[in-house]
């Protein structure tokens, strides 16, 4: 029953308004007429066994609690056929998430002394006997006081740790770039998790941006951008304390938070003079020292500088190896609307000749131009101001006939545009880059059409993410521009997958609340649930084989990713992959004969990033490809079998590669820039 304002709770509480409302209840602002004071409510309408317990568990560990920077809980009932409630002091001010809205980021004072605070509540709840985890720190989950004073609330999913006990489905939920890693699935949780989550809050409200979710990073190569990427204000000691917070590997975070909070004062301390205290009002003797003389300093800089450039200079233009760097700048000077672009290209043993300079000259033909608006849709769709992902046209010479270049071929991928996703095309030698998509809420997670001429894609999609809770499936015609959506209603879908013969698409969904994959039949508007979640398994990423038979894709058990296989009815299910259960196997792809498989791997202890494994037809144990340097995933096969596209890091941003399958040559396509590129595909041959 929902509470309007004026209504009297339990002959005591009268609600003055409704401070937040979600699916199992709300949060009010009431009066307590029996003390006259302001309390808040939290009402729980969902009163499963699971979340009931939770509920009662939360109401437990508030009220015997007494600290300076958490809640008190003054009461807590239960009324028949209609909910239970908690009562609690009322914290007047915003949440940080809302003050962040208000007023911007928070400088690097500010983030320090909130983390400390908050570092204080969870030295006492972890201190507690048995333990108590939060397990939900985040922005809004942190209230700011008029007085400045801080206040960690929401026990929602908070847990006493005891030991061997496993985690309530009830209390199992998540938060997206806020959780760590061991928080998904069935793995153990500690004080060290709490950490995790507040180093990604802080990391959050000194950036505005939510940081790469952890279990992407621990199984997917993803990595953490440099926090000082988004705030180049924030000095390195304190981004590298953050940041170390938010290790994926607990072993690798600061193991407590007393830990955490005084390498967050150690900030504080001047970079100059580690030993300094933390007043640095400078003395009367420092006031009145003189000055350092500067002028010869500079003037020195300034010469070596001068001599480095010159030397740089030198080496471009009469080196052999950069000669076409110096046709390439010529090109420039005399094209003025020509576009140098150019890669830093990860030193590897694979990869060791230097990657030349591309310049992209400007083309009469109207199709080699950077974008393409499709010629119409159903919906309009507005018209994005594009930022170029960086394209590198690699022009290494051929290794042998089979390291030939691929220029023939076409890859789609996405890219983020505007602070959203948009699919792009572009040709294998990094020419003709143009987008294909304009969703006003992003595109990514696609899947072509055996022709080649259609595309389906999950939207919204603002970056690459572990889920796609709000996004459904949407149809594109290359030829016609017209998109139209799959299903009529929108659950969560994402990953799809078309059938070789053009008839179906797998895909994964949360329409039940757990990822599990199931596949719409184009002939009869029919769609079919293919796994079940048994034993708190999840299922995603499929992927046809050849011949259609077999649909290969990635199971989430007790917190593992693993490789299964089935019927395209869902029948015959089998692990494919054996090995021991300290790596994680995921984004299964087929070789287009169908005689291997490849996927990703890697360990979720070590952090190591994901590289690349071959599976046999038949066989159950993967050989690794030493060839592929790590990271290596989301691989795709080019249609004749021996080029690969695949997603890896360069300079921390996600950026797409070619990879040789048969000479182990490795050559960037896209990188180098800010630019995040991700989900590449190879576009089939276009059938007439």
């Amino acid at each position: 029953m929902s509470l309007g304002q004026g209504n009297l709770l339990n002959q005591r509480y009268r609600i003055v308004e409704i401070l937040g409302r979600g699916g199992m209840g709300a949060v009010y602002r009431a009066v307590d007429e029996s003390l006259g004071v302001d309390v808040a409510v939290k009402e729980n309408l969902f009163t499963s066994d699971d979340y009931a317990r939770q509920f009662r568990m939360e109401a437990m560990i508030l009220a015997g609690m007494r600290h300076p920077n958490l809640p008190r809980v003054t009461d807590h009932f239960v009324l028949d056929g209609q909910g239970q409630y908690l009562v609690m002091d009322y914290i007047e001010g915003d949440d940080l998430r809302q003050r962040i809205e208000k007023t911007g980021t928070l400088n690097e004072a500010e983030a320090i002394r909130i983390g400390a605070a908050v570092c204080d509540a969870l030295t006492f709840l972890h201190s507690r006997k048995p333990p108590i985890l939060h397990r939900d720190i985040k922005l809004g989950n942190i209230k700011l006081t008029s007085d400045g004073n801080v206040i960690l609330v929401d026990f929602g999913l908070a847990k006493m740790a005891w030991e061997h006990e496993e985690t309530m489905t009830g209390a199992r939920a998540m938060t997206p770039g806020y959780s760590p890693p061991e928080q998904y699935g069935t793995a153990r949780t500690d004080a060290r998790s709490d950490i995790y989550s507040l180093g990604a809050t802080l990391y959050a409200a000194i950036s505005g941006v939510v940081p790469e979710d952890s279990l992407m990073r621990a199984v997917d190569g993803v990595e953490l951008t440099p926090l000082r990427k988004h705030n180049s204000t924030i000095s390195e000691r304190l981004a590298g304390v953050i940041e170390k917070a938010m290790a994926p590997s607990p072993g690798n975070r600061y193991q407590t938070a007393e830990e955490f909070k005084q390498a967050l004062l150690n900030c504080q301390k001047s970079d100059d003079n580690p030993q300094q205290d933390n007043d640095s009002t400078p003395t009367a003797a420092q006031r009145t020292r003189p000055k350092p003389r500067q002028a010869g300093g500079l003037l020195r800089l300034f010469l070596l500088v001068l001599l480095m450039t010159l030397t740089v200079l030198a080496v471009i233009l009469f080196s052999p190896a950069n000669r076409q760097f110096v046709a390439s700048f010529l090109a420039l000077a005399t094209h003025p609307t020509a576009t140098l672009t150019q890669t830093a290209t990860p030193t590897s043993a694979a990869s060791s000749t230097p990657t030349p300079t591309a310049v992209v000259l400007p083309s009469s033909s109207p199709t080699s131009t950077r974008t393409r608006t499709p010629a119409s849709t159903k919906t309009p769709l507005p018209t994005a101001t594009l930022v170029t992902p960086s394209v590198v046209a690699a022009t290494q010479p051929a290794a042998s006939p089979a390291a030939a270049s691929p220029a023939s071929g076409e890859i789609a991928f996405a890219s983020i545009v505007n602070k959203a996703a948009q699919i792009f095309l572009i040709n294998a030698d990094g020419s003709n880059l143009r987008q294909l998509t304009q969703a006003p809420n992003g595109a990514c997670s696609f899947s072509w059409k055996p022709d080649g001429r259609e595309l389906i894609y999950a939207s919204p999609c603002r970056a690459k993410s572990l889920l796609y809770p709000d996004s459904g499936l949407y149809l594109l015609d290359l030829e016609t521009g017209l998109t139209r959506p799959l299903l009529k209603e929108v659950q969560g879908e994402f990953d799809p997958a078309w059938s070789p013969d053009g008839t179906h698409i797998a895909f994964t969904s949360l329409r039940d609340g757990t990822w599990q994959i199931y596949i719409y039949d184009l002939t009869t508007s029919e769609t079919t649930r293919l796994t079940e979640a048994q034993n708190d398994v999840n299922s995603r990423f499929p992927a046809w084989s050849p011949d259609g038979k077999q649909i290969v894709y990635t199971a989430r058990v007790r917190g593992m990713l693993q490789i299964w296989s089935m019927n395209p009815d869902g029948t015959e299910k089998q692990r494919l992959v054996q090995n021991n259960n300290s790596v994680s196997d995921y984004l299964p792809a087929w070789s287009p004969d169908g005689a291997f498989l490849l996927f990703s791997e890697n360990n979720f202890e070590l952090s190591a990033p994901a590289w690349l494994m071959r599976l046999e037809q038949g066989q159950k144990q993967a050989v690794r490809l030493e060839a592929a340097i790590p990271p290596v995933v989301d691989v795709s096969f080019a249609p004749q079998g021996i080029w690969l596209a695949y997603e890896t890091v360069v300079d921390s941003h996600q950026a797409i590669y070619l990879f040789n399958t048969q000479t182990g040559e490795r050559k960037p396509l896209t990188g180098g820039s800010p630019v995040e590129d991700f989900d590449p595909l190879w576009r089939p041959i276009l059938q007439p």
